[in-house]
């Protein structure tokens, strides 16, 4: 089964973006909480914060405009 793209933003004390293949918006989310934090954009705490997760699935390249 072929994978769709997301884009998922993943909120920590500010929002970390990864672009993850996925079979959903809810594994997409899942598989993106287990990559490393990107330091350059956060400015503080690390604590996650599940409920401001967000997961967009891309059609096309004019989608992650």
């Amino acid at each position: 089964m072929a994978k769709n793209k997301f884009e998922v933003q993943i909120y920590y004390s500010g929002y970390c973006t990864y672009d993850i293949e996925a079979n959903s918006e809810t594994e997409a989310i899942e598989l993106s909480r287990l990559k490393p934090i990107n330091k350059n954009e956060l400015l503080s705490n690390a604590e996650n914060w599940k409920e401001a997760d967000t997961a967009i699935e891309l059609t096309d390249e004019k989608s992650k405009q």
